[in-house]
């Protein structure tokens, strides 16, 4: 348990046991240990009452965390934190609407805002030219790798890391190139955000 010494918490903390009264969670306080007649004098108690009560060193204020679920709260913070770089990492550097819609779920509505906030100039338009054979091929050999090693949300943000001259659309066209169904990124019903690639 950790003692709450400043008289701004504890203030604070007074004011949401009323709130929690106010809003119906009254066995939830009489389970903490609060009787009824502690609760209805808080209930009437003003602010300049709560300041007082909160300034008294009688008053033991203290807040219990559950180390298991602060530690899984900070994980999920860091991996949502991760997961909004790489998206934005796709979009400044020319990933295509499918694709983005593929890895992140976004709509086309969040990819258009994201641009617009991120890449001030227009996207080219059409497929982009395919790089010499040697290029290609390089491309090819680097993808096999990373493919394997990485997440599909990072995977070609290793593979532009590598081939900075090439846009991501670019690279996904190479890597695509003899696939069968290479095509059909540039043909995807534009309505339905939940196609993929």
């Amino acid at each position: 348990m950790i003692p709450i010494r400043s008289e701004q918490l504890r203030y604070a903390l007074l004011s949401h046991l009323i709130h929690l009264l106010d809003t119906g969670e009254l066995q939830t306080l009489l389970e903490a240990g609060l009787t009824p007649d502690i609760l209805d004098t808080l209930r009437a108690a003003s602010a300049r009452d709560l300041a007082s009560i909160a300034g008294m060193p009688q008053l033991d204020v203290r807040i219990h965390f559950d180390p298991a679920t602060l530690e899984a709260a900070y994980r999920r913070h860091c991996a949502i934190a991760e997961m909004r770089q790489l998206m934005e990492y796709h979009v400044m550097h020319g990933a295509q609407p499918p694709l983005l819609v593929h890895l992140f779920k976004m709509t086309l509505a969040e990819i258009q805002q994201q641009r617009a906030l991120l890449c001030p100039d227009p996207p080219p338009r059409g497929r982009p030219a395919l790089p010499d054979p040697s290029v290609r091929e390089a491309v090819h050999n680097a993808w096999s790798t990373i493919r394997c090693m990485c997440p599909p949300q990072r995977q070609f943000v290793e593979l532009h890391r590598a081939f900075p001259d090439h846009s991501i659309a670019t690279l996904w066209h190479v890597v695509h190139e003899f696939d069968a169904d290479a095509e059909g990124i540039e043909h995807l019903d534009s309505s339905n955000p939940t196609s993929t690639p």
